[in-house]
């Protein structure tokens, strides 16, 4: 995930539909569920899919699909993809034993 995420800083705008792609394939490959699923599950099916994904993995999800929200010429649902970052960032801190800024103010800008 960590690849992801420095790989998503430094891409140029040709290549930011190729990311979001290759993002899709590698979160099937790792977590049996791809970007575009996670965007167009329900708010349930979403908790059920991301319930057993390990803190870690989620918190690091978070920086990769604020990145992604943050870059509007990426065409996708903006309000479904913000949706999503504020249930995956409300499981984290349910889960998590750790408070974090970062998340915190992702959370923040999201509302």
């Amino acid at each position: 995930m960590r690849n992801l995420f420095a790989k998503i800083s430094g891409v140029t705008i040709n290549e930011e539909k190729t990311f979001v792609n290759t993002l899709d394939i590698e979160l099937k490959e790792k977590l049996a569920v791809g970007f575009y699923e996670l965007l167009n599950l329900e708010k349930k099916e979403l908790e059920i899919k991301i319930k057993d994904i390990d803190v870690l993995i989620l918190d690091e999800l978070i920086k990769v699909f604020h990145e992604i929200y943050k870059n509007e010429k990426i065409v996708i649902d903006r309000t479904r993809l913000k949706n999503v970052l504020l249930i995956i960032i409300h499981t984290v801190d349910d889960r998590s034993r750790t408070f974090s800024f970062e998340r915190q103010e992702i959370k923040n800008i999201l509302k």
